[in-house]
């Protein structure tokens, strides 16, 4: 059927076809396509409908839309889709086994196949209108729909509306499910683990005789270790202030995080965050925030955090994160000499910078270049796509037990 076609083109032309008809296909969909059809091969119209469906859809009520499109693209009304023979199939139903669990759906009617009640990923087997008999018990196997935030994935943060950073937000507090912890020197008692409580020990082996029957064992104590985010509200991050400020919240609200918002001075916005409600919360963050959207002074507000008498005390042992794309009116020198005296308090820094989600990006501003050789993790955090590598970041799921990086390891994850 494509025999001689360019499948990356017509991948492509497809979804721009798909877009300016309203549907949302995400970048990641034309290589769903392109990998489906060189693996299928699709010889017919019929084929090739349920191939583009699947790989290019993520929202069922963007069938009625695709169902268009697909029709006008390939010449073919969509009662030929659905029966290439011109009647209504009817194909016996297998019969019934003792250890059946569950009773298949029934066939879709013509129009609710516009609405997405029958895809090709619920594998089921086939069932006749037999099935509307009185006999029938109605149980019913729960079809596979896309994921509400798989849209969303290759969305940049300050394209989202409010209800999807609302959504977005909750994801992010339910993936945070291991926060990062702090051991100390003091111990325990544990069931194992490679230290011997000898005193314990020997004290119940008075009991046994002087015969060690049973060894008492310890571990380190363990605490959550803190997280202090710096979020940037200046102009230059104007677009992406109000969707960090909700991802801030998900750490506010999964754990022990303190959050502070910096344009030209420092503010610390932590119980404003706290609020139930995620707009009002979002609202109360930004309205205690007096110097929002104006200039960029990073250097100052760093030594502003480390200078003062009680937030000074909060970076110490603690991982820090930095959302800012790195425009600094202060000098480079200055940021530098800052971000030297933060890192050797904090457990782990990791800058997020928005820009740095393009492909051609570079860090050539002087102070992003200044503060990069001080930063473990250097990471986009534009979407949601990115927001793995920046959990795992922060959890430290992927670091070892020394977590200073030098300066080649941070600027090889610039992009990434």
């Amino acid at each position: 059927m494509f025999r001689g076609v360019d499948r990356a083109l017509f991948g492509a032309s497809l979804a721009q076809k798909l877009i300016q008809a309203g549907v949302s296909v995400p970048l990641g969909a034309i290589n769903r396509l392109i990998s489906a059809m060189e693996a299928i091969h699709p010889v017919s119209k019929q084929q090739m409908y349920w191939v583009a469906r699947v790989s290019l859809l993520v929202d069922h009520r963007d069938i009625p839309a695709f169902n268009r499109v697909f029709s006008s693209v390939f010449d073919i009304t969509l009662e030929e889709l659905k029966n290439p023979l011109g009647r209504r199939a009817v194909v016996p139903a297998p019969p019934k086994q003792s250890d059946d669990a569950y009773v298949s759906l029934r066939v879709a009617e013509a129009e609710n196949e516009t609405s997405g009640r029958s895809l090709p990923w619920a594998t089921l087997p086939s069932v006749g209108e037999h099935l509307d008999d009185a006999d029938d018990d109605g149980t019913m196997l729960p079809e596979r729909l896309p994921s509400a935030l798989t849209a969303e994935s290759d969305i940049p943060f300050d394209l989202l509306d409010p209800n999807q950073l609302v959504a977005v937000e909750r994801a992010l507090a339910e993936a945070f499910n291991e926060w990062p912890l702090r051991h100390n020197r003091r111990l325990q008692n544990w069931k194992s683990g490679p230290t011997v409580q000898l005193r314990a020990t020997l004290r119940s082996a008075l009991r046994t005789g002087g015969e060690p029957v049973t060894v008492h064992f310890a571990r380190q104590r363990s605490r959550p270790r803190r997280v202090v985010v710096l979020v940037d509200v200046s102009g230059s991050m104007q677009s992406f202030a109000r969707p960090y400020l909700h991802l801030t919240r998900a750490l506010v609200m999964a754990g022990r995080a303190e959050v502070f918002a910096f344009a030209t001075d420092l503010t610390r916005i932590t119980n404003s965050l706290k609020h139930r409600s995620p707009a009002e919360a979002i609202d109360r963050a930004s309205d205690e925030v007096g110097d929002r959207f104006g200039g960029t002074r990073v250097a100052n507000s760093l030594r502003e955090l480390l200078t003062h008498r009680t937030w000074g005390s909060l970076v110490r042992g603690a991982i820090v994160v930095i959302a800012s794309d790195g425009w600094d009116t202060d000098p480079p020198e200055e940021l530098a000499a800052q971000m030297a005296k933060l890192s050797r308090r904090t457990h782990r820094i990791v800058w997020l910078n928005p820009r740095s989600g393009g492909a051609d990006y570079q860090p050539l501003v002087a102070s992003m270049a200044a503060a990069l050789p001080y930063c473990n993790y250097f990471l986009p955090g534009h979407n949601l796509g990115a927001m793995p590598d920046v959990i795992a970041a922060i959890t430290g799921q992927e670091t070892s037990h020394s977590t200073r990086r030098p300066p080649s390891r941070a600027r090889s994850l610039v992009g990434n």
